[in-house]
């Protein structure tokens, strides 16, 4: 029994009668009425009762019909669903974010997907690089965004991850507010920076700054989890911090300066597991990642 047959049956029994179905059906009489006897004969029962005013259906006939307009709805649901499926327009998407990438434009990416695709549920979880990857690796996330380039990744990470670059985030120098109007040349008699503790998994900028000043007479590090932890203690005067417009532009007793020239914008990156493939929903994602990224944080200057 082939859905076409069903489909010619509840015709025929809607019309009440074959030639009234077929000129419905665009079609002419004499492959319809094959088409139903070919049905009876494969089910062993009599569908349609003849009258001289047409055809009705048996009690066989009005069994086929309920539940074969209930097949026929559910192919329908069904390949609606694959098309859907197909476009990236339904289904779960877990997405790992670190948090800067959250101030710079994570929120504006989930509007405007959320926009484009309302029947994809995101689950969307803020959290460290090195979980992000562990995320990745181990099947709980399908995608992470990470503020580290492909330079910036140890070798296991390449191993476990497939990659898409989608744009740039500028850096900004956060000081204690009554130092706001200094100048440092190079960054250096800055004292103490705060820095985000260094990960196996990403060389960050935590190292870019060492490198840069760490034979600065006055150069310590006060080691913090994430750049928006260190802004209480810039505030307090503890220190300066490398930070993003998002992260510290609205906190209190913290101004932000731009960042010597050697702390250049950090790469954002996508992530996913390697080899996985990348589904219509995943690509969705990327591309409208990268989208709204250049638009808010732009390409590297």
């Amino acid at each position: 029994m082939e859905f076409r047959q069903l489909e010619y049956f509840a015709a025929v029994v809607d019309a009440g009668s074959v030639s009234q179905a077929a000129r419905r059906l665009g079609m002419s009489q004499p492959p319809l009425s094959l088409a139903v006897s070919r049905l009876e004969g494969e089910l062993g029962v009599r569908l349609l009762e003849r009258t001289a005013k047409g055809v009705r259906p048996t009690n066989a006939g009005l069994y086929l019909l309920a539940h074969g307009n209930k097949l026929i709805a559910d192919r329908d649901q069904v390949t609606q669903a694959m098309q859907l499926m197909g476009e990236g327009l339904v289904g779960d998407l877990r997405v790992g974010v670190e948090p800067m990438v959250v101030y710079a434009f994570m929120a504006d990416v989930v509007a405007d997907f959320v926009d484009q695709a309302p029947g994809v549920q995101v689950r969307l979880t803020d959290t460290t690089p090195d979980r992000i990857v562990q995320g990745i690796r181990e099947g709980d996330l399908d995608v992470g965004c990470v503020p580290f380039g492909e330079d910036q990744f140890a070798g296991f990470v390449t191993e476990a991850c497939d990659w898409s670059d989608i744009g740039f985030i500028p850096w900004k120098l956060a000081v204690p507010r009554w130092q706001a109007g200094e100048r440092h040349r190079h960054g250096r008699g800055w004292g103490r920076w705060i820095l985000p503790r260094r990960m196996p998994t990403f060389r960050g900028v935590t190292e870019v700054v060492t490198d840069a000043v760490s034979d600065d007479e006055d150069f310590e590090v006060l080691e913090v989890s994430t750049p928006q932890t260190a802004l209480p203690f810039v505030a307090a005067g503890l220190g300066v911090s490398p930070v993003t417009q998002g992260i510290g532009g609205n906190f209190d007793g913290v101004a932000l300066l731009d960042p010597p020239d050697w702390l250049q914008p950090t790469p954002a990156t996508l992530l996913w597991r390697k080899g996985a493939e990348v589904t219509p929903l995943m690509q969705r994602w990327i591309d409208v990642t990268r989208q709204v990224s250049l638009r808010a944080v732009g390409e590297n200057p």
